[in-house]
């Protein structure tokens, strides 16, 4: 789904993988003086995994299987996976923690806990003023985690022992006295009667500085550093990862010598296009379809294959034609031409436009749909 969504952006920027979110590796960059360092991003969406019953307008069997202690077992997982998107946020930038659950367990009682664990690295930010109009509810200041019988506990020592694996001490609400330091009312709940619509609930966090544990990995690295070696120090080579699942097509980038590149590039006449912007999926046998990315994306790209599960990037640009009425073996694909008015561009204008400058529905260069 996400990829069919994505294609209709016909946007070389963007890159899909697939893996574990709440165990999502580092993404190994290439700095400006050419060393490697790990990519921060600036905005996260964390839409986890949730009870869904938010959606019982359209979903009735939520009902028929709903339990106030569904949101125990979720609990954990949406934690972890709004942790580790914490992680991999960088200072000042902001994360979005969603559900489609009414659960304060799977919602707000996760909000409270990375705040707390965080020591107020992580903020909730007011953004009551972003969507003038929108009727919501704000965030809940307390609640009662329930076991599975249906029994509501105020404390962690109330829980009897059968039920102490599901119900966790963090679970539970700030003390009546504390609740307002965590500002857990800046949260959005979207109830269906709102606005005619499912359920939803939708958190935006910023970052205000180095997580606590974050501060401390970078201390201990700078020690470490200074061993009497000139800070060197070699590491033990890592175990390649195994990758689960169906195994992906490669992504393989085109060099300066690539065979195929002379033919496209006189052709079309693309003289100020670089080749290693352009991929395939096949090491061996002929390319079928060429792909167009960026440069940033080709360095996440090739840094991070043998750890991260890579499933599609950049736009399908050429397509192989063999006609022997042609001229180049290679058509434009439709996914490239569809951008362009025929006639009154060239292709490096579509490639100036597309990589280098901001793409708006007004541009001479963009088809009007």
């Amino acid at each position: 789904m996400l990829v069919h969504q994505a294609k209709r952006l016909s946007s070389p920027c963007f890159v899909i993988t697939n893996h574990d979110s709440s165990v999502l590796p580092n993404f190994t960059v290439t700095d400006k003086d050419g060393g490697k360092g790990i990519l921060k991003f600036d905005r996260i969406l964390c839409d986890v995994p949730c009870s869904g019953d938010g959606t019982i307008r359209k979903n009735p069997d939520v009902w028929v299987k709903w339990n106030a202690a569904n949101g125990n077992n979720l609990h954990g997982i949406q934690y972890r996976i709004a942790r580790r998107g914490a992680e991999m946020l960088a200072v000042g930038g902001r994360m979005v923690y969603s559900t489609c659950s009414f659960n304060p367990l799977e919602d707000e009682a996760v909000i409270h806990r990375l705040i707390v664990e965080t020591e107020g690295a992580m903020e909730l930010v007011d953004v009551s003023d972003s969507l003038p109009g929108l009727k919501y509810s704000k965030g809940k200041l307390s609640w009662v985690p329930t076991s599975r019988d249906m029994v509501g506990y105020s404390s962690f020592s109330e829980v009897p022992e059968k039920w102490q694996t599901q119900i966790r001490p963090l679970m539970f609400p700030p003390s009546p006295d504390k609740a307002g330091d965590f500002h857990l009312d800046r949260c959005i709940r979207i109830l269906p009667h709102h606005q005619d619509t499912g359920g939803f609930f939708v958190a935006v966090l910023q970052k205000t500085k180095l997580l606590p544990w974050e501060a401390s990995a970078k201390i201990e690295k700078k020690i470490s550093g200074d061993n009497g070696s000139g800070g060197k120090q070699k590491e033990p080579p890592r175990k390649k990862r195994r990758m689960h699942g169906f195994r992906e097509d490669p992504f393989v980038f085109f060099e300066d010598d690539e065979p195929v590149w002379p033919e496209i590039k006189e052709f079309y006449g693309l003289d100020d296009l670089d080749p290693k912007l352009l991929l395939t999926r096949c090491k061996e046998g002929k390319k079928k379809n060429i792909y167009l990315t960026n440069s940033a994306v080709r360095d996440i790209v090739i840094n991070n294959e043998e750890k991260i599960k890579f499933i599609n990037t950049g736009v399908k640009s050429f397509v192989r034609c063999d006609n022997r009425s042609m001229k180049c073996s290679f058509r434009i694909a439709q996914e490239m031409a569809k951008l362009v008015k025929i006639g009154e561009t060239s292709m490096l204008d579509f490639y100036d436009v597309l990589i280098q400058v901001n793409i708006r529905g007004d541009s001479q260069y963009i088809t009007q749909l």
